[in-house]
């Protein structure tokens, strides 16, 4: 472990605790001058020397917080060798819709799920797609949490990429069967798990055509999470879109998918559930190491927090004088 400065030239501003300091200073000449005058005692120096050091302490800490102080170690990634995870978003229009204007949509909130349960599951590698009437690999499963970061924050959106249909409804749970063989998995991974985020609005399809293709070796997991509530609505510069409803019938759905692919179904709000029943079809299994891996603690927050102690301090001492 090594400390590293990502912007050292701004601990330049360190050098500004001369300031108060020498101001300090200067006032105290001042006062000795006055209390000799006077006739009276000083106070004790401790007071004095308190004083300086928190008035230095404030700059010399944010100046620290400014060069950007990080802890840098290089640890074994140790990830499932025998399992991968695809995270896969509807982003069909419907996915836009929201309980208000300014309240997250139905994909906001699928993403931030998203993140929570790959926090939860970091030893599996995992991948990111989309779906509509066609499934799309964003990127394959990774060991990587800073490349699935970004490819949730910078390759998820709604109609990223549009379907190549024109229909009313553009997802349809058919384009599922992507998921056999090795399209989307390593050939030689066992452990299989999907987990969708879907509104449950899809064209119709033949749910006996999609179990019997999904029954083919080394099979699929499927965990179905579905969002949206049905006083939600899409709205935009011009306000609500009148021509789109939600789907009263998407909630079942949803469950009959889950029942055609042999997999779980949840609400967006069953997080806990779904997590479980994902680490239940995951399993136990090997870990292998990776490669080595980047661990970085910054530093900057806590010396910026570290800067209000001398500030409370001065301010206790001001009150108190």
């Amino acid at each position: 472990m090594h400390l590293t400065f990502l912007t050292p030239w701004g601990a330049l501003l360190a050098l500004c605790a001369v300031l108060p300091v020498g101001a300090l200073a200067l006032n105290e000449r001042r006062a000795r001058q006055a209390r000799q005058a006077l006739g009276l005692e000083a106070p004790p120096a401790r007071a004095w020397i308190s004083t300086a050091l928190a008035l230095a302490l404030v700059p010399v800490l944010l100046g620290l917080a400014l060069a950007q102080p990080v802890l840098q170690s290089e640890r074994v990634a140790r990830m499932r060798s025998d399992a991968q995870t695809f995270y896969v978003f509807d982003t069909s229009e419907s996915m836009r819709a929201s309980s208000g204007p300014r309240r997250p949509t139905r994909l906001a909130r699928a993403v931030s799920m998203a993140e929570r349960l790959h926090a939860s599951l970091q030893n599996v590698p995992s991948g990111v797609g989309t779906m509509t009437d066609r499934v799309l690999p964003n990127i394959f499963p990774t060991s990587s949490e800073a490349v699935f970061t970004a490819a949730l924050g910078e390759t998820v959106g709604v109609d990223r990429p549009p379907p190549k249909g024109f229909g009313d409804t553009a997802t349809t749970f058919a384009a599922l069967d992507t998921f056999v063989g090795s399209n989307f998995f390593d050939p030689n991974i066992a452990h299989r798990l999907v987990i969708l985020f879907t509104d449950g609005e899809s064209a119709p399809y033949f749910g006996g055509d999609l179990h019997q293709v999904l029954r083919t070796r080394p099979r699929t997991q499927f965990v179905i999470v579905r969002f949206g509530h049905a006083d939600e609505r899409i709205y935009g510069g011009a306000g609500v879109d009148r021509s789109y409803k939600p789907d009263p019938a998407a909630g079942e759905a949803t469950r009959r998918l889950a029942s055609f692919v042999s997999g779980r179904t949840f609400s967006e709000g069953d997080a806990g559930g779904t997590l479980a029943a994902a680490r239940a079809f995951l399993g136990r299994g090997p870990l292998a190491g990776v490669g080595q891996g980047l661990h970085v603690i910054a530093l900057s927050r806590w010396l910026v927090l570290a800067s209000l102690i001398p500030l409370l301090f001065l301010l206790w001492r001001r009150n108190i004088a």
